[in-house]
């Protein structure tokens, strides 16, 4: 663990002080960590959110960085506590509900190790059951990252059978559409991100400034229908305007130019929600 980087993210806000004690604790394993925040806005109990966050962000740092991710609301329950390795070379560290489906699902991951809590838990902790972000992955995340413990030292190796997944609906491409699920909302601009790759456009000789015809459903209901430029850039359109775009991880998106597109629509993202783009 050359660069020693440990990244948080979790649901529980910066109103108190449940973050600072994460910090803290890996401090006293190693104050020279380089640590850094992912995000702490992931909605509550939110571990579809979490999944897709992992995935958005950590092929940005560097190999071997280790990731804490604390969206567990089956806390102090008989979900378990692991470390998955991915084909990139970053530590996972995280209950085992759900927040590693992106990341196995488009990734890979290439092994799993369950935590053991009778040497990576802190001392003490022992008759706590609800706050395992501090107790078992903080401290087990810094112990990884510090070099502490390898990965071996984590604890005993898991089947890649045993990580717990959302199913996912592949994006599909016909002759003259394709279609994909609205994987997540961009919270701050209400973007709307699917998983259908920028090559389906390509693949069906569609050029920017063409438009498309787009749908989006919920639970198989049609709730859009519109006429939708593919732009280059959020400018390619006027202000209002719904556009069509390659957003910053290879996938296409869909947006409101200066606006924002899911709030404008009651829009969310998930499993229920599709989209279609056909060829005009």
């Amino acid at each position: 663990m050359k660069d020693k980087i440990l990244v948080f993210q979790s649901d529980f806000g910066l109103l108190e002080g449940t973050v600072s004690q994460m910090y803290g604790v890996s401090m006293q394993v190693d104050p020279t960590l380089k640590m850094f925040d992912l995000t702490h806005n992931i909605p509550q109990f939110n571990t579809w959110e979490a999944s897709y966050s992992l995935y958005q962000t950590c092929h940005a740092w560097p190999k071997e960085t280790v990731f804490v991710s604390v969206v567990d609301p089956g806390v102090g329950s008989n979900r378990k506590s692991v470390v998955a390795k991915t084909a990139q070379g970053h530590y996972i560290v995280t209950p085992n509900n759900k927040s590693l489906t992106h990341l196995n699902a488009y990734v890979g991951i290439v092994a799993l190790r369950e935590i053991d809590e009778t040497v990576n838990r802190i001392k003490g902790s022992e008759k706590s059951h609800i706050f395992h972000g501090r107790d078992v992955y903080a401290y087990t995340g810094a112990r990884l990252a510090s070099g502490v413990i390898d990965f071996e030292g984590v604890g005993p190796l898991l089947s890649l059978d045993e990580i717990e997944s959302y199913e996912l609906t592949p994006p599909s491409l016909y002759p003259d559409y394709c279609t994909g699920t609205l994987e997540i909302v961009d919270i701050h601009f209400g973007m709307l991100w699917s998983n259908i790759p920028i090559e389906y456009l390509e693949e069906l000789n569609v050029n920017f400034n063409d438009y498309l015809d787009v749908k989006i459903f919920h639970k198989e209901k049609e709730v859009y229908h519109q006429k939708v430029l593919y732009g280059k850039s959020f400018a390619s359109v006027k202000k209002g305007d719904h556009l069509i775009y390659n957003n910053e991880i290879g996938n296409l998106a869909i947006a409101t130019n200066l606006g924002n597109f899911a709030k404008e629509h009651n829009f969310n993202a998930g499993v229920d929600w599709t989209i279609s783009l056909k060829t005009i």
